[in-house]
């Protein structure tokens, strides 16, 4: 019984440098490897097949009837072998990305710049509350996240993508709306409008504790959803009403007027998160090291990095 199993890539590699350089000399160059060692891995290829594939001539190696249907199989199949290796290195699998609520597309862009400037040019977006986020990166359905983010927790490694103050938004005809910027003792009798607790605990209690900080403990008017149209609706439609938005997300609440804190404003940041001990930590680290110059993330306004375990807490999409 000959042992067919036996035979491996690299005899058939061997037998068919042999039949298309047609000597041992120059097959053996060709391959790299010692003359005797080509020869006795020939032949040990010829007892696992069971057949010679080779006469010997004086002039070279000449196929036998077998081993010219041997060869057409063989190149074949090592052609297709390395054609299929070719694809699969150029093959581009996306990398999955978390998105909180709210994220501005700015900010999406910047991600996938920063991904594509470390080879990795596709990307796949999905939205996901933070604590979704978490689970979904530990077990390997994400690769990253993007969160809006309060306290720093341990175990991720972040990149800050934005950290702006945040400010009052209020309908353009609220008595506020004349000062050029807002103290804390303007917001006296102020409501907030808001969204649950439970759907970003650890920014509500951030947040609530710093304005707490300033003197002032709003009541809060909860409002449980995702658009922005619904806010503004309650804003328009209410007497000393107003909520907290930063700066650049104006734009998408048209209509309406922005005043920023006089002091010491509750910040809102972004940041590009993965587990600390997973490989695409070292990816922050590299893009954290960059200058804004040459794809990095710092700017006016926004720290570099923080990694690997100074991330911040996750939170739940918002609905501002």
């Amino acid at each position: 019984m000959h042992d067919h199993q036996g035979v491996e890539l690299r005899h058939l590699r061997y037998f068919v440098a042999v039949a298309e350089e047609g000597t041992m000399t120059e097959a053996a160059r060709v391959l790299r490897i010692a003359q005797p060692s080509l020869s006795q891995q020939i032949s040990a290829l010829e007892r696992r097949v069971g057949a010679k594939l080779f006469h010997r001539r004086p002039k070279g190696m000449e196929l036998t009837e077998g081993g010219r249907i041997l060869y057409a199989s063989a190149s074949r199949t090592l052609a297709e072998i390395e054609s299929s290796l070719v694809q699969a290195r150029d093959a581009r699998c996306p990398v999955h990305i978390g998105v909180c609520g709210t994220v501005p597309e700015h900010l999406l862009a910047r991600v996938e710049r920063v991904l594509a400037e470390d080879g990795y040019p596709d990307v796949e977006f999905a939205e996901a509350d933070s604590p979704q986020q978490l689970d979904l990166l530990r077990t390997g359905t994400l690769a990253f996240g993007v969160m809006r983010v309060f306290h720093d927790i341990d175990d991720l490694a972040t990149l800050t993508l934005a950290d702006e103050p945040l400010g009052v938004l209020l309908r353009p005809d609220h008595p506020l709306a004349d000062h050029a910027a807002l103290s804390w003792t303007d917001l006296a009798g102020q409501e907030l409008l808001w969204f649950p607790a439970e759907r970003n605990p650890h920014f509500v209690e951030g947040v609530l504790a710093h304005l707490a900080g300033h003197g002032w403990s709003p009541r809060l008017r909860t409002v449980d959803a995702h658009s922005r149209a619904l806010y503004r609706h309650h804003l328009r439609n209410s007497q000393n009403l107003i909520t907290l938005r930063a700066r650049t997300a104006v734009s998408a609440d048209g209509g309406m007027a922005w005043r920023p804190f006089v002091s010491d404003p509750p910040r809102e940041r972004f940041v590009l998160v993965a587990l600390g001990d997973s490989p695409w930590a070292g990816l922050l680290a590299r893009s954290g090291g960059r200058s804004p110059d040459d794809g990095g993330i710092g700017g006016p306004g926004q720290r570099a990095a923080s990694f690997p375990s100074a991330a911040s807490s996750a939170l739940p999409g918002s609905a501002w």
